[in-house]
């Protein structure tokens, strides 16, 4: 017996603003996403993780939309931490068992002030060195720093260059300390907060971790998770509020493509075009040809959709697939 076809609508590319809750990591957000939309939905990613007490914002392409991600690596992101002075982890944080966690027995509130904190974190604002976490993302020899530490092996990276944009003391009791900071990509602010600890002459873990902005994406529009969809066969109210054209996914001007230009575009063919360097949505009849690069008055496609991407996703049009 033939298999009965399932009518789906056409995907294009767009990304979700997703609010991750604490205790899942930014896979489990995936897997749940493709568990309960349609199989026409393609691929699914994200544009930088989470890790798994963290919350806040994180930003899951489908589609094409993917291959966008080193542009969005380029955005600032802000976060609100809580640490905790005279407290130390392997991993910065509180998921590890309690008999990992040193706790300093001669720390008391009254060792470090709140102008010291405050004078602390704002040397931090501009550039700034960071070790990478030995319980981190970050890879060495192609393998996860977080893997080589559970197998006991520590590996430790070279500083790497970051900025801190801003950072700004939220409260602060003596011993715990919950601050705001925006920071340029691929910042850890578990190392981050160790590091002030060490500036203030203690040590620190943190408690909890909210993103709530990565750039324009804020955390107030995140979906949270009673609004994900259960079943891929009522997933279009999901869809249809959720889903976000890729041109706001990161911020460029538009060249509008006549017909002969978006040709050329979409063939890969290199396309004169008078217009500053730099990179731009290649657009024609309204429709997202691609993200393209312009140089020395010459376009040339860094990001090519094919089909075209639609501004918004539209759940009259159908498709069969098996």
């Amino acid at each position: 017996m033939r298999r009965k076809k399932y009518q789906g609508p056409i995907y294009g590319p767009f990304y979700f603003n997703i609010y991750k809750p604490v205790g899942k990591t930014s896979f489990d957000v995936i897997r749940a996403l493709q568990r309960n939309l349609p199989r026409a939905i393609g691929k699914i990613g994200h544009f930088g993780t989470l890790d798994p007490f963290a919350e806040g914002v994180l930003l899951i392409g489908i589609g094409q939309a993917p291959r966008l991600n080193q542009w969005t690596q380029d955005l600032p992101k802000e976060y609100v931490a809580t640490g905790i002075f005279g407290t130390r982890s392997p991993t910065g944080d509180l998921t590890v068992e309690e008999d990992q966690i040193y706790r300093d027995e001669s720390f008391s509130n009254e060792m470090i002030s709140k102008d010291a904190v405050t004078a602390a974190l704002n040397e931090f604002v501009g550039e700034y060195r960071q070790v990478p976490h030995q319980y981190s993302a970050t890879k060495y020899k192609g393998k996860p720093l977080y893997e080589w530490a559970r197998d006991g092996v520590e590996i430790v990276k070279d500083p790497v260059d970051r900025e801190i944009y801003e950072i700004e003391l939220l409260e602060f009791d003596g011993r715990e300390c919950k601050f705001r900071v925006k920071v340029s990509s691929g910042t850890y602010i578990r190392v981050l907060f160790e590091d002030l600890a060490k500036k203030l002459g203690t040590v620190g873990v943190l408690s909890a971790l909210v993103r709530t902005e990565v750039g324009h994406h804020k955390i107030e529009s995140s979906v949270k998770e009673e609004s994900w969809p259960d079943h891929f066969e009522n997933s279009d109210e999901f869809l249809a509020s959720s889903a976000k054209g890729v041109d706001s996914l990161v911020h460029f001007k538009e060249l509008d493509l006549d017909e002969t230009q978006a040709k050329k575009y979409i063939n890969g063919v290199k396309v004169p075009f008078d217009v500053e360097d730099g990179d731009y949505w290649a657009v024609n009849n309204n429709m997202i040809l691609g993200l393209a690069e312009a140089k020395n008055g010459i376009l040339t496609s860094s990001v090519n959709f094919q089909p075209s991407a639609s501004r918004k996703i539209d759940l009259t049009i159908r498709n069969s697939l098996d």
